[in-house]
């Protein structure tokens, strides 16, 4: 079968943040059994704009913006690619595939965005969620089928934007366990951030943490638009001795923080899943986080991490993880057998199968998966 990708950003990215995680995770199993996949994306510096390796083609297309418009005029203009199905990826903004699309389509929501637009543009922020997200998914796409990571977003996705609850379908994203595995903890406390660096993720609450606890260390990892603002406050708090900023790390440097972390925390305001927090948990690291979005699923509270009330909550919690021995290990443990539970194969092969629902015409699976996969992908996801 031949799958073609839209996504503002692949795994590359030096944003790509949880989509591209969830992307490598499926991607790689479906070229691992024999079926074709063409993804269609924004580029970035130094990114080539093609890349072809065995049955895996890429092309990156302007910026992770404007990848949408030219993108949709090359459709009109019948340039793009006729798939057997598309998986759509629909990250705050739409492609506009009903109208020049004629392959079958699944579209991919991973957290709806209309509130992260008002938070961060305002009145402005309001037309941008109205005219890239919400008007096109009420009047285009009521007839689509969905595909969300959460039970959250499911619910979001309906209520916020009209989309039948029977067209969506759960597929919770997997985690490498293999990749991603406990290690050896730093010698002093230590929190750690990862993610992108936007204002909606509410940093800013985490330097409260690191504030009100004595000798406790924070690594932010990550890049984004909000960095140069958390790094003034950083200096006006007088914490740079405390909190270390890292970038955007590669895969060798993500499993070291992970490993070494005492505990991972995230105070965002909005999260479809967050791959972050289950990476954490394959490496034996608790998250703290508020229960927002899919992070009511992807934690379970008292058992794999903790769900904070409030500030003040937010900061006991890391206190008592920090300081209580059994707990933290307790909790380490039991979050690394759940990450073990959720596999890449298993959401791929259902993913699969939901393409396989809308494109029932598609080509009969291969008879046998190929002597080995193709290596585009690489390492660093």
């Amino acid at each position: 079968m031949h799958i073609l990708i839209l996504t503002d950003r692949d795994w590359n990215h030096p944003e790509t943040g949880g989509t591209g995680v969830h992307l490598t995770g499926q991607i790689d199993s479906w070229l691992a059994w024999g079926h074709h996949v063409t993804v269609i994306t924004g580029g970035y510096p130094g990114a080539p704009a093609f890349e072809r390796d065995g049955r895996l083609t890429v092309y990156r297309r302007g910026t992770r913006i404007t990848v949408f418009p030219r993108t949709v005029l090359r459709g009109l203009a019948r340039r793009v690619p006729e798939p057997d199905v598309t998986l759509e990826i629909i990250n705050g903004i739409t492609w506009l595939t009903p109208l020049w699309l004629r392959s079958p389509r699944v579209a991919v929501v991973h957290h709806v965005h209309r509130e992260q637009y008002i938070s961060e543009l305002g009145l402005l922020g309001r037309v941008a969620a109205a005219a890239l997200e919400t008007l096109p998914l009420r009047l285009l796409y009521r007839h689509e089928p969905f595909i969300v990571v959460s039970e959250a977003t499911k619910a979001e996705l309906s209520r916020a934007h009209g989309i039948p609850a029977d067209a969506i379908e759960v597929v919770y994203p997997g985690v490498d366990t293999v990749g991603f595995v406990p290690g050896e903890k730093t010698s002093e406390p230590s929190m750690l951030f990862l993610g992108r660096l936007k204002a909606y993720k509410r940093i800013e609450l985490l330097l409260d943490v690191v504030e009100r606890i004595d000798g406790l260390s924070f690594d932010i990892a990550g890049d984004g638009d909000h960095g140069p603002a958390l790094e003034a406050e950083v200096e006006r708090r007088g914490l740079t001795g405390r909190v270390h900023f890292h970038g955007h790390v590669d895969d060798a440097t993500k499993r070291t923080l992970l490993q070494g972390a005492w505990v991972a925390a995230t105070a965002s305001a909005a999260e479809g899943w967050s791959s972050a927090t289950m990476e954490a948990a394959a490496s034996g690291t608790p998250t703290v986080a508020f229960p927002v979005g899919g992070l009511r699923e992807s934690i379970i509270d008292g058992r794999t991490g903790f769900h904070a009330d409030d500030r003040d909550d937010f900061v006991a919690i890391v206190r008592r993880l920090v300081t209580d021995d059994e707990l933290r290990e307790r909790i380490s443990r039991q979050a690394r057998e759940r990450a073990c539970r959720l596999s890449w194969e298993a959401g791929a092969e259902r993913i699969l199968g939901l393409l396989r629902r809308a494109a029932p015409d598609a080509p009969a699976d291969p008879s046998s998966p190929p002597e080995s996969a193709p290596s585009l992908l690489g390492s660093d996801r």
